[in-house]
């Protein structure tokens, strides 16, 4: 094994520097489990991969320390604890005295990334992505001049295909057009920030954020790429927001389509809707339960939401560095919720969890609504 022969950058030890040292080694990021609070497992991938510590928040803040002091470490046995990691952050909002161990471990890929050590399959991966530029040659995403009338401005993430069909087929419906903002070879560059590659991840961003600058805001389908663009100040909302705001306003309407029975739905939770301290706040969605009550739908999930709820496996590099592990997250996830509708708030989780789980009724929240709700619009958007 080779040691390491990359180096902490000095922002990283700026920042981070106090955190190695205050960590108690009390586990809590380790093998917490909290009933009242919905905490059954901390770490997804301790559960479905390895229980080994060096995959935890403390491993991470254990391997930042040991490089930091100059020890030597195995490059490879770094690379591969670090980006077995879907980046959910439970281990940082559980950390009891409010230590980063999930910033730092995106920290140290991101120093992986830029010392060239990246694992085969994220290496890999990386390259896909940087050598097809995320172009998705999707019909849906082939952006035509607006004739005039109603339009609403859509940004369509990587992983939205479904979603952004089901999402321009509904609003045909109603007589409101999609202007796809971006075209259909833009990424917001959350992808790269996944892989390691921050620093292209924010210039895609950037790029992203200018081809959405206009006076009225856009919507974006996807969470990662709404985080990613509300962090190089896009003006976006997610479509639920969007959603709710027309309906509170009259501007459009939902009527239940003939012979639609479903009435039990399971919210998916994505983890990337959760707080973390030093990210920007996600969308409060917890309105989406409002709106889907006022729908006459009952949500089965009483916790709902769980500021603790585990990664579905689709998250960071795991599925290049681990695709059975992920696939596995993904079937515990929906293990025992066969019966009502799954419907997942993040167009990222829902194509994930329908390739685990085939048998499980996975839908996106478009797709679920434009299946059992007819869209009538005036002046919507």
């Amino acid at each position: 094994m080779s040691t390491t022969t990359f180096t902490l950058p000095a922002s990283f030890v700026e920042q981070y520097s106090a955190d190695l040292y205050r960590c108690a080694s009390c586990n809590y990021c380790v093998e917490a489990v909290w009933a009242e609070r919905g905490i059954k497992h901390v770490c997804a991938t301790l559960e479905h991969h390895s229980p080994a510590p060096g995959y935890s928040g403390r491993g991470f803040i254990d391997i930042a320390r040991a490089l930091y002091e100059g020890r030597p470490l195995a490059t490879d046995a770094v690379a591969e604890r670090v980006f077995t990691c879907t980046g959910c952050g439970n281990c940082e909002t559980l950390c009891p005295i409010g230590l980063h161990p999930a910033a730092i471990g995106q920290s140290l890929r991101e120093a992986l990334a830029v010392a060239e050590r990246l694992p085969g399959p994220v290496d890999r991966a990386l390259r896909a992505v940087l050598d097809r530029g995320e172009r998705r040659r999707e019909a849906a995403f082939k952006r035509a001049p607006v004739a005039g009338g109603t339009t609403l401005s859509v940004f369509a993430g990587c992983s939205a295909s479904d979603e952004a069909r089901a999402l321009a087929g509904w609003l045909a419906e109603a007589g409101i057009e999609v202007d796809w903002r971006g075209g259909p070879e833009r990424c917001c560059g959350a992808v790269l920030d996944d892989l390691g590659d921050a620093r292209r991840g924010r210039a895609w961003a950037a790029a992203a954020a200018a081809d959405l600058a206009q006076d009225d805001p856009t919507v974006v389908l996807g969470y990662e790429c709404l985080a990613s663009l509300g962090v190089a100040a896009a003006e976006a909302l997610s479509l639920p927001a969007w959603l709710i705001a027309r309906i509170d306003a009259g501007q459009i309407t939902l009527h239940a389509r003939a012979g639609s029975a479903a009435r039990d739905v399971f919210l998916f939770e994505s983890c990337r809707l959760k707080p973390r301290p030093g990210v920007p706040a996600p969308p409060d969605e917890r309105s989406v339960r409002v709106l889907l009550e006022r729908l006459g739908m009952r949500v089965l999930n009483d916790g709902y939401p769980n500021a603790h709820a585990l990664c579905c496996g689709a998250g960071a590099a795991l599925p290049a560095m681990q695709p059975e592990a992920a696939l596995s997250m993904a079937r515990g996830r929906v293990a025992g919720l066969a019966g009502a509708p799954v419907v997942a708030l993040d167009p990222r989780c829902a194509t994930h969890v329908k390739a685990a789980s085939p048998d499980t009724r996975v839908t996106g929240l478009v797709e679920f609504l434009a299946r059992t709700f007819e869209l009538r619009a005036g002046d919507a958007a």
